[in-house]
């Protein structure tokens, strides 16, 4: 019994450590968390986001992509028809751009992407096609080993279409935005709006699970939020207004 007991907590602590190494060996240059298009300018094409994926650790990793729909605007067109209306999306890494409507890339030696240490790709690219539909649409795109969905690291865009260039300066201004301070941060951490808003917070760990949701009071600047309960690392702040992610920022919790 003694033995079964060693080897079950040995096999969890080695799975946490494995986790938590490949996590920390990913990063991403760059990466935006809202993109804007005018639909009288884009026409039928694609808002395009790109963002470069480095391997900070001491070996090879061997990544595929896993892309989950967040917040999605209506219609849209998934699971993915030519033949039905909607926004939709795709995204490319390694050397394919995959079909509209795809959830994963292949668990495929083929397809994978392989990173030495220091070694960085740029290959990956969201394409989303509002399809003359405004409003946002949210995708968490993750990366990860083969079948380790949960020790890979995530990173969440949202697509926000608008019908003229005009409303879409107006849309882009920073009032939709939120400031962290401070970040990293221990304790606490208070959010700073430009103007007054409305909405709630929403915390997630980096494969996406909703840890807190917290409601804003109406007509706020700034707001402040205990983080006692979230454990030291990355999470995911979304910034949610009239059902929709407006804004999504990483906050380094020590």
């Amino acid at each position: 019994m003694k033995n079964l007991s060693f080897s079950l907590v040995f096999g969890l602590l080695f799975s946490w450590m494995m986790v938590f190494q490949v996590s920390a060996q990913i990063e991403f240059v760059n990466p935006p968390d809202t993109v804007y298009v005018a639909l009288d300018t884009l026409g039928t094409g694609a808002l395009e986001v790109h963002w470069d994926v480095v391997n900070n650790g001491n070996g090879p990793l061997d990544l595929m992509v896993t892309r989950f729909l967040v917040d999605t605007v209506s219609p849209f067109n998934y699971p993915y028809d030519d033949e039905n209306e909607g926004a939709h999306e795709r995204f490319c890494w390694g050397p394919s751009c995959f079909q509209y409507g795809t959830d994963a890339s292949p668990n495929n030696p083929a397809f994978f992407v392989s990173l030495d240490s220091a070694e960085t790709d740029t290959t990956f690219r969201g394409d989303y096609v509002p399809y003359g539909v405004t409003g946002p649409t949210t995708i968490r795109y993750c990366f990860h080993p083969p079948g380790q969905i949960s020790s890979g690291v995530c990173h969440q865009v949202t697509y926000f279409a608008v019908e003229t260039a005009s409303l879409g300066e107006t849309v882009m201004r920073p009032r939709d935005g939120f400031e962290l301070w401070p970040n990293p941060a221990q304790d606490m951490v208070r959010l700073q709006w430009s103007q007054p808003v409305v909405g709630e917070l929403e915390f997630r760990n980096l494969v996406g699970q909703l840890k807190r949701s917290e409601r804003i009071p109406a007509g706020a600047r700034s707001h402040e939020v205990s983080l006692s309960d979230l454990a030291p690392g990355i999470w995911l702040v979304s910034f949610r207004s009239e059902g929709h992610v407006v804004s999504t920022q990483r906050l380094f919790v020590d």
